[in-house]
């Protein structure tokens, strides 16, 4: 598994003769001492703390399992290194890891150190009484006080010393466990910061990067502009066309109506009508047949539908109550005036831009922000008016102001953005350049 990896590194480093020797010194069997070698999880531990890269490290770990043991030699090969720098540092790594020659005092310690007293205080008068001058004072009072003192202090010295180091476990645990929350503290902090060395290739190709999103852009635009002026001229022309197409079957329609509605209005106060009525029905009821122009109801629809003949509604006298041309005529005129003022921009629309026009005027341009509020909204409107009678369809791109942060430096750069793109939107509502 190493062989194999430490080709892929070589080859990577370009050091064939790296792995050519180390491949060389292994065939014959690679001599070292067995106890100096740092493990997969150390080995990680201390590429992080040099400055290796997170897929440097993750190769590594993925590749060997958790209790590998890199030995001296390998290291070596695999850093480039001195063999006898590695193989310092794999000693040192396990003397701070071993735990040879630490016992536990706890468990090693004699039990029972009051009764060992008392039984060489029993011991030791049983003997005294045999020596001269020995007597009640000395063994009872002297030798068994001295005892007394010597257990009080050895127990004492015992619960300082165990307390002691239990304090200094404790507080040895608590540094540990600070260094630990602080090392993932630093962890975490740069973390967040992973992609910072990114930076600098990202501003080197920002500027070719911008140029050609913003070209790109453009095109969208433009190309997002045509298909809406497209759009909006279609249906421009459908709705001119729907309405032309309901012009002609209205006026046939207003044609019988007003022919019909003529001779209502013509029948009951002539005489000679009412007579030749009354003659062609007695004359149908005989069965006799009627020649024609006999009958005046068809005399006088046909005679209404020949008098059209030759007519030019738009310039014949238009009455509501006259003559069937006339008023065919008033109802082709109101047609055409309700035409001209769906898609046609009237003589007062425009005669009321240029009055609004004129009192923006400044010097040989024009300067809209000194209109009042409410000629300023009446103008707008006007403009969205023409526009939409003429089917053209005008670009609505809001620029929104960036909203500020909590940095302060930030916001200046923010500020100074914001006012550019509102001084950009006064020049487009003027119509001059940005």
């Amino acid at each position: 598994l190493f062989i194999r990896y430490l080709k892929a590194v070589t080859d990577q480093e370009k050091r064939p003769e790296a792995f050519a020797a180390f491949l060389e010194r292994a065939k014959t069997g690679l001599v070292v001492e067995s106890d100096v070698f740092v493990t997969t999880e150390e080995l990680v531990a201390v590429m992080w703390k040099n400055g290796y890269s997170e897929a440097e490290r993750n190769a590594l770990q993925f590749t060997f399992p958790m209790d590998y043991k890199f030995h001296y030699p390998e290291l070596s090969a695999l850093f480039d290194l001195p063999e006898e720098d590695t193989y310092k540092y794999c000693m040192r790594a396990r003397i701070e890891s071993s735990h040879i020659g630490e016992l536990d005092w706890s468990k090693v310690k004699r039990q029972g150190f009051i009764r060992d007293h008392w039984l060489m205080f029993g011991v030791g008068l049983i003997i005294f009484k045999y020596f001269p001058f020995f007597n009640y004072y000395f063994g009872v009072k002297v030798f068994g006080t001295s005892m007394w003192c010597y257990t009080m202090w050895t127990g004492l010295n015992r619960f300082v010393s165990k307390t002691c180091r239990r304090n200094e476990y404790m507080a040895a645990q608590k540094t540990a466990q600070e260094v630990m929350d602080g090392e993932d503290a630093i962890v975490t902090a740069m973390r967040r910061f992973a992609n910072d060395a990114k930076c600098v290739e990202y501003l080197g190709s920002f500027k070719e990067d911008t140029e050609a999103k913003i070209a790109a852009y453009r095109a969208a635009m433009a190309s997002k502009m045509k298909d809406e002026l497209s759009e909006r001229a279609l249906k421009q022309l459908q709705a001119i066309s729907a309405f032309e197409a309901g012009m002609n079957s209205a006026m046939q329609e207003l044609v019988v109506r007003e022919a019909a509605s003529s001779f209502k209005d013509k029948f009951p106060g002539d005489a000679a009508m009412q007579d030749a009525a009354f003659a062609s029905a007695v004359k149908s009821l005989s069965g006799a047949k009627l020649a024609a122009g006999e009958d005046p109801v068809s005399a006088h629809f046909e005679g209404a539908f020949k008098s059209l003949q030759g007519v030019d509604l738009g310039k014949a006298k238009a009455d509501a109550k006259g003559s069937l041309p006339e008023r065919v005529a008033f109802a082709q005129q109101a047609k055409e005036a309700e035409f001209r003022n769906s898609f046609m921009v009237t003589a007062a629309e425009a005669a009321e831009v240029k009055s609004l026009a004129s009192k923006a005027k400044s010097g040989e341009g024009y300067d809209f922000s000194k209109l009042p509020a409410d000629l300023a909204e009446r103008l707008d409107a006007l403009y969205k008016s023409i526009n939409a009678k003429v089917g053209f369809a005008m670009p609505d791109q809001a620029m929104k102001p960036i909203p500020l942060t909590a940095d302060a430096a930030a916001n200046k750069y923010i500020e100074e953005v914001n006012a550019r793109l509102t001084a950009a939107q006064v020049q487009l509502r003027q119509g001059g350049p940005p």
